[in-house]
């Protein structure tokens, strides 16, 4: 196996005393592209081969896999505070996250069950997480930004029967909660300093401590079960709850790992240092960071929320050496006159994902602290709620592109108008991938599921790729209609809904406009209701009252007389994108 930091899949086979899986494709290869990347599918496509060999990964729980090798470093830090400093080693950390599904258990959930979490990046977040997976329990992940009512529709859709929160957002949570949940719901409160834990509330220490007295659990699920809810557009329409199970969670760790090839193994005296800033609700902070480092030893800073110079100094004190970033804290590095080169003089691999990046953003990185491209690699990757996430890694050469697919990770590019295959560098089509990390599908959505992933297990992703003579990859475009704000996803569809119930509103369409800081931000057309005459801030305060701060329109308003259509009553956002201000 082409992976160091994995050390040896017997040895984990004999500790976990499981299977192990490898992907054997029934691919041949195409006649005339032999000494190619290309495979010819069964069916005829032409499958892109990642060039990294397929990998074998152990058919376990994803919680029993994060802690695979713990007993090897289990005095070594796994999670701490950044804000308060509160910490866990390896060790404790293993046995909080078992006490806590013992006692999830025993206040009456049952094997299946579903329980949100809804907390910013503290440890207690991430154990509350692997505790939940290990009670066979479901875990959906939730923004805590949210307002009351988009918490309400995801703890309906998800069929929640409790709750993970933290005090300073408790009275969200409990608005939320008596809105659309039975009265017994237990909601359980992380105590994170900055307020009293209600009364009939669940403190969640007391999870860790009333389990250390109950019976283990009998194992009864398979890594074929659904392990964790979090909620993701698509390509179009309204959020959707992805079924992600265990098996998609593991492999995707394993794939990204044998494919990326530079962290570094945690021993006796070494321990690479991650700032978990990325938010744990979102897959990329959850299983692209917290659980993929997790599994190979590293220690894990937790960061509730990005304040400037609070990270520095984290970055600086905790001696930083791997940085998961979106592109908006990616530009900060880059731009900020607080950035000092001491602040990432441990750093040695800088990952950047969630929404694009240019060359010409990471290039002044190197410029500003005149530092070594071989010595602080820079990298770019690619995925998708859908795909557990990782599908792309670039190795850090080609800094616009994201790179190519991971091992086990097939692709294909797709033309949009014949539906045919692409097999020609720098002609573009829409990418479609296929492996063990690809969703189980969307939750009480068949047609959705059908519409997103073909009956051979090809997931059709909406993004416009190309690639080049050495099979890197580029986006060049999106079919799909979500605005990436921050890296976070804003679906127009929602935000249209929720315009149309404005009484002034007769019609709405939204669509993502270019944003220096954020990437993009919604803009919506407004088709006024007859005799009505809403003002662009009687609009933009309408969304603000009723949405996190992301999701509001500041991109403006525009009043038109109609809203372009298709014959089918399909908004033409192109149109829009193209129409004059």
């Amino acid at each position: 196996m082409a992976i160091h930091a994995f050390y040896n899949i017997q040895r984990i086979n004999r500790i976990l005393g499981v299977g192990i899986r490898a992907l054997n494709a029934t691919l041949r290869p195409a006649s005339t592209l032999t000494q190619s990347r290309i495979i010819k599918g069964s069916n005829g496509e032409n499958i892109i081969m990642s060039p990294i060999n397929d990998i074998s990964y152990p058919e376990t729980l994803l919680h029993e896999f994060v802690w695979h090798d713990s007993e090897s470093y289990s005095n070594h830090i796994a999670l701490e505070c950044g804000i308060n400093g509160k910490k866990y080693t390896y060790a404790q950390a293993k046995d909080a996250t078992s006490y806590i599904g013992r006692s999830l258990r025993n206040i009456g959930l049952k094997k299946g069950d579903v329980v949100a979490l809804v907390a910013p990046n503290y440890p207690d977040t991430v154990l509350g997480c692997l505790g939940i997976l290990s009670g066979e329990l479901v875990v959906t992940t939730m923004n805590p930004l949210y307002t009351a009512d988009e918490m309400s529709r995801q703890l309906l859709k998800a069929k929640a029967k409790a709750v993970i929160t933290a005090a300073e957002i408790v009275s969200t949570v409990l608005n939320a909660t008596r809105s659309c949940l039975p009265p017994e719901t237990p909601v359980i409160v992380i105590d994170d300093k900055t307020g009293p834990i209600p009364e009939g509330s669940i403190p969640f220490d007391d999870l860790i401590t009333r389990g250390k007295s109950l019976p283990l659990i009998n194992p009864s699920i398979t890594c074929d079960d659904v392990a964790v809810l979090p909620f993701s557009s698509g390509t179009t329409g309204l959020p959707k709850a992805v079924m992600l199970t265990h098996r998609n969670l593991v492999s995707n760790i394993m794939m990204a790992q044998a494919s990326s090839k530079i962290f570094r193994p945690t021993t006796s005296e070494y321990q690479d240092v991650v700032p978990a800033i990325l938010p744990y609700f979102h897959i990329y902070g959850m299983n692209g960071v917290v659980n993929s480092r997790l599994a190979f030893g590293v220690k894990l800073i937790t960061i509730p929320k990005f304040v400037p110079q609070t990270y520095l100094d984290i970055l600086e004190n905790h001696k930083a050496t791997s940085l998961f970033l979106v592109p908006p804290i990616m530009l900060f590095l880059s731009n900020s006159p607080l950035v000092k080169k001491q602040h990432l003089e441990h750093v040695y691999t800088i990952m950047s994902g969630a929404a694009p990046l240019s060359e010409s953003d990471i290039e002044p990185i190197y410029k500003k602290f005149n530092i070594d491209p071989n010595v602080l690699k820079c990298r770019q990757g690619y995925g998708l709620t859908e795909s557990s996430p990782v599908a792309f890694i670039e190795e850090g050469k080609k800094l616009s592109s994201i790179g190519h697919n991971i091992a086990n990770c097939q692709a294909r590019l797709v033309d949009v108008t014949t539906q045919q295959d692409v097999s020609t560098s720098g002609q573009t089509g829409e990418l479609w991938i296929r492996g063990p990390h690809i969703m189980k599908g969307y939750l009480d959505d068949e047609a959705a599921t059908k519409a997103t992933v073909t009956k051979e297990g090809w997931l059709k992703t909406g993004d416009i790729a190309y690639f080049d003579e050495d099979f890197d990859f580029y986006i060049t475009d999106r079919l799909k209609e979500l605005i990436k704000v921050k890296g976070y996803q804003v679906p127009p569809a929602e935000l249209e809904a929720l315009l149309r119930s404005h009484p002034d509103v007769e019609e709405a369409a939204v669509i993502g406009i270019p944003h220096a800081r954020y990437g993009e931000v919604p803009k919506a057309f407004v088709v006024a209701s007859k005799n009505k005459k809403p003002t662009e801030d009687d609009i933009k305060n309408f969304v603000k009252e009723k949405v996190s701060d992301y999701k509001e329109l500041t991109g403006g308003v525009t009043f038109v007389n109609e809203i372009p259509k298709n014959a089918s009553g399909k908004i033409l956002r192109s149109k829009l994108k193209t129409s004059k201000p």
